[in-house]
């Protein structure tokens, strides 16, 4: 007698063949069983979460992910393809179709017939609920609702569904759990922190039919443990052909990561640091190698089986970029037999190297392997959620701040970074807000067993403090020593790890002058000597604070000394993404490392060039800012050691731009912390020349003393505690988010800054060409429909990020939601607005063009 699930189909061809939903469930379950037992990693976290030991850890995973799609044994699914439910049992005949989500209905029938028909005991039935919740919501949306909608269906049709969900239910129980020895008055442990994106991602797999892969039975098996057996050999395959899993190194260290290079300061101690899991932060100077002591700690916990991949978070996408290359380089040596390299942040798509790994992907030719053995495979990199799926996957922060917040498939970021080592740079550059969400990233990852780097030059103690709280770290000692290395296991206890003195990074001086002038920007003295520094042969860097400022000095520059012949560029994050990656590019050639020496130049640009890019200035002029970021800046000074710096510059000086009254005006908007900027222009007005890397610790220290200095303003102390009050606010507004049981957003541009960034979402413009009432992209490519499924990579590619707060000066949008206002621009990048037509105007240095928003 045929058994009462075998009725159904679970995957269905447009050619009228089907594939039967045991069938399917079996593959997903064979997929994740094959992945348990090459991944350490996932072994140890349901392990650990569990309590069990390994036998019935994987006996209750494969039980579960067996029942993932127990929604689908309903008449309601199966009449989504009515010829092929037909079919298989013509008592379908008598219900009517309709809408039907079989991941929420399923668990809301499991929860309605766990006792009447499973036989679950009510505290069977409460340890259940997580589990199948997090199976059941393999499609994106964990389910909540439990009240079952019963279809318009027969009678018998109702009792046959009902009758084959529980008959599965009790297969699945004989296949996979009597033989683990659980009972069946049984009830599972804890849920374990991976299992709903190790779910969805097993599902993806098990999905897939392509290649020979899971190919369609329609004829029922009769025997579920044969056929279990034979789809783990497809699976197999499967999970190395899409490049899921790849075995690891059997070393690590800096010897073995970089052998060409002789370790100095921190990497000298990289053999030193346990081999466990647990949370490691670096504090050392810019430039002193923390990247590369980073991979080589993240290469002792691969090679002892500790983590499978490598997530690599940084501060912006400039950075992002900036890194794949590096890790590019050392993926081989990661992933011997073929890494997938997969760059991550919200713009990943458009990146040159990125496409030229996705490529490589693709070459199917006799050498296999050996020709593309740093690859980024077509699957992980066709969507946003796949990403963090591959042996190396590089990113922005934001990115990895959605695994715990309310986005379709959150869970399967979560599966990816939790089963990795997350390396974090610049662990200080983030406000209270993200480091809210950044505290239920750092729990979630101690939760699954995981581990994390987090690197800084910058780092204060209440920041350094509040990291290991929220690790849950056992009394962390106060340690004064820089360069300092922080570890906390899963246990809680704290070591720390500091230079002998002769290994200490040497000392450096910085000679710091301070020019105090009207809105911290340059006069036309000023610009001339950094004209005139150029034309002598330096590499010059003015680093502002806001967009307005840098553009007005860039035109200074071009328009005030055309006789000087300079040659000067801009940097910000106002530009359209694929004029910005051209920008950039261009200039981490010309002021990067290996860049052209003694042809002298003028960088303009914003913060964005602060943190993380490896860039090496003769001189460097900067509006002020807190002192941290100061340093930040300073980093990109004298950044490598060179003998032919031009004369005049063969030490390094760096020039602060000071208010000539006592108003920060704007930059006291940007930066917030009032009192940050305050006591940093305090602490340079008493201190010159600046030694490194004793003034990291003094000065940051200060800077960020809680109690007020004796000779500190009162309204600048008042600015602090209402700045600090709104801090709080922010960092808890961002436990409320991570935490909060809300409807998930869909996986794009805009929700990722909407919810990582405190609300400020970018106000995003479109420049187009106007041609006829038709609106196209500055190339001459026609703007799609918003309908049109390439609209939004079009968006992408073409908009202008601008303030939040710019909306407030447009009319309000028409039906369209779009805003008619005109702009011009005056000058090349300045703009203005003006009532004009329908549509805006802007600028960017090749003349005037319409946009709109």
């Amino acid at each position: 007698m045929t058994a009462p699930y075998f009725f159904y189909w679970g995957k269905a061809g447009k050619d009228g063949g089907c594939h039967l939903l045991a069938h399917h469930s079996l593959d997903v379950a064979a997929v994740a069983d094959v992945w348990w037992s090459k991944s350490p990693v996932i072994r140890r976290s349901f392990v650990d979460s569990t309590g069990l030991d390994e036998n019935q850890a994987r006996a209750w995973m494969r039980f579960f992910i067996g029942c993932h799609d127990l929604g689908k044994f309903d008449v309601r699914f199966q009449l989504k393809a009515p010829k092929t439910a037909l079919g298989l049992w013509p008592g379908f005949s008598k219900a009517k179709a309709g809408p039907y989500a079989h991941g929420e209905n399923g668990y809301a029938w499991f929860v309605n017939e766990c006792e009447s028909e499973y036989g679950l005991n009510p505290q069977q039935a409460d340890a259940f609920d997580n589990w199948i919740k997090a199976v059941a919501g393999h499609h994106g949306n964990l389910p909540n609702d439990p009240e079952v909608r019963k279809p318009f269906a027969s009678p018998d049709v109702l009792v046959q569904d009902r009758k084959a969900r529980r008959e599965w239910f009790n297969a699945l129980w004989a296949l996979f759990l009597e033989p683990a020895g659980i009972a069946g008055d049984a009830a599972p442990p804890g849920l374990p922190p991976l299992l709903a994106g190790f779910c969805s991602v097993c599902d993806w797999i098990g999905s897939n039919e392509a290649d020979g892969y899971f190919i369609y039975q329609a004829k029922a098996t009769t025997n579920l443990f044969a056929y279990f057996e034979d789809r783990k050999i497809i699976a197999e395959r499967s999970l190395e052909d899409i490049g899921l899993w790849r075995p690891a190194i059997s070393s690590g260290g800096m010897a073995f990561l970089f052998p060409q290079y002789e370790p100095r300061q921190i990497q000298t101690l990289v053999d030193q640091w346990p081999v466990k899991p647990g949370m490691t932060i670096i504090e050392a100077p810019t430039g002193s190698g923390k990247t590369e002591a980073a991979l080589a700690y993240a290469a002792r916990l691969l090679s002892a089986g500790l983590a499978d991949s490598i997530v690599f978070a940084l501060p912006t996408q400039a950075t992002a970029n900036a890194m794949l290359e590096r890790i590019e380089a050392v993926a081989e040596k990661l992933f011997p037999d073929g890494g997938n390299v997969v760059l991550a942040h919200g713009k990943s798509q458009y990146n040159p190297r990125f496409l030229d790994l996705r490529k490589a992907a693709e070459q199917k030719t006799v050498q296999g392997r050996d020709e593309a053995l740093v690859q980024c495979a077509q699957w992980l990199s066709c969507s946003r959620k796949r990403v963090f799926l591959g042996q190396i996957g590089v990113c922005t922060v934001d990115q990895a701040l959605l695994s715990v917040l309310p986005v379709r498939h959150q869970f399967v970021r979560a599966f990816g970074i939790r089963k990795s080592i997350l390396i974090i740079d610049e662990i200080h550059a983030y406000d209270r807000y993200m480091y809210g969400l950044l505290s239920a990233v750092l729990k979630g990852q101690r939760a699954a067993s995981g581990s994390v780097v987090l690197l800084s030059a910058t780092l204060p103690f209440y920041q350094r403090e509040q990291l290991l709280a929220d690790w849950d770290a056992n009394d962390p000692p106060e340690d004064n020593h820089y360069p300092l290395i922080t570890h906390a296991d899963l246990a809680g206890p704290v070591r720390v790890w500091t230079l002998p003195e002769e290994q200490n990074p040497p000392q450096r001086s910085v000679v710091v002058d301070l020019w105090r002038t009207p809105a911290m920007l340059p006069e036309r003295k000023g610009l001339e000597a950094a004209a005139h520094a150029a034309q002598s042969g330096a590499k010059v860097a003015i680093v502002c604070n806001l967009v307005a400022d840098a553009q007005y000095v860039y035109e200074r520059l071009k328009n005030d000394f055309p006789e000087k012949s300079v040659m000067v560029d801009l940097f910000h994050a106002r530009y359209r993404f694929i004029d910005r990656q051209e920008r950039e590019q261009a200039i981490l050639t010309t002021y990067g490392k290996d860049g052209p020496r003694n042809v002298g130049r003028i960088l303009v640009a914003t913060q964005v060039i602060e943190q993380s890019l490896d860039l090496d200035f003769d001189w460097l002029i900067t509006q002020l800012c807190p002192a941290d970021l100061l340093f930040q800046r300073m980093g990109r000074l004298h950044r490598h050691l060179r003998k032919d710096r031009p004369a005049g510059f063969e030490a390094p000086r760096c020039v602060v731009l000071l208010p000539d009254a006592p108003d920060y005006g704007l930059h006291g908007v940007i930066y917030g912390n009032v009192r940050a900027l305050w006591r940093t222009e305090k602490l340079l007005t008493t201190s010159t020349p600046l030694w490194f890397p004793d003034v990291y610790r003094q000065w940051i220290e200060a800077v960020y003393e809680e109690d007020p200095w004796p000779e500190e303003p009162e309204e600048v102390t008042e600015k602090f505690e209402i700045f600090l009050a709104e801090q709080e606010g922010r960092r808890y507004a961002a436990l409320q988010r991570a935490y909060a049981d809300a409807v998930p957003l869909n996986d794009t541009d805009g929700n990722a800054a909407m919810l990582t960034r405190d609300g400020e979402m970018n106000l995003n413009i479109l420049p187009v060409i106007d041609r006829n009432g038709k609106r196209f992209s500055l190339e001459g490519e026609e703007i799609f429909d918003p309908d049109d499924w390439r609209w939004a990579e079009q968006m992408n590619r073409n908009i202008v990020p601008a303030p939040n707060g710019w909306r407030k000066q447009l009319p309000p949008a028409d039906e369209k939601g779009l805003h008619c206002l005109t702009m011009h621009a005056i000058g090349t990048t300045h703009w203005k607005y003006q009532r004009a037509d329908a549509l805006f105007q802007y600028t960017i240095e090749k003349g005037l063009e319409n946009l709109s928003s």
